[in-house]
């Protein structure tokens, strides 16, 4: 009965290991890889249309959750109608 049971813990274990080691690495999710490595592990794992979605900025009247999630939208502008002028390199110099 003992024996069984050791046997049995010790399958389950096993095929715990083997699911842990079949799994796919998200290379783009550590830290510990370079840089380019991560960027091109991401863009290569993006489909073309996540990738122009990323790129793209909607102005916030259209944005929505089912816009955003359809189209896979990078960015959202809200500066369209400000009542005053902003200095971009005055604001992200002192921003960044």
């Amino acid at each position: 009965m003992v024996k069984g049971a050791i046997f049995l813990v010790g399958l389950v274990l096993f095929h715990c290991w083997v699911a842990m080691a079949e799994a796919e690495h998200l290379r783009y999710k550590d830290p510990k890889q370079p840089l380019n490595s991560r960027i091109k592990d991401l863009l290569d794992r993006m489909t073309l249309e996540e990738k122009i979605g990323q790129m793209v900025q909607i102005e916030r009247s259209v944005a929505s959750a089912e816009v955003m999630n359809k189209y896979f939208i990078g960015k959202i502008c809200f500066i369209k109608n400000l009542p005053f002028k902003l200095d971009f390199q005055k604001y992200f110099l002192v921003h960044i």
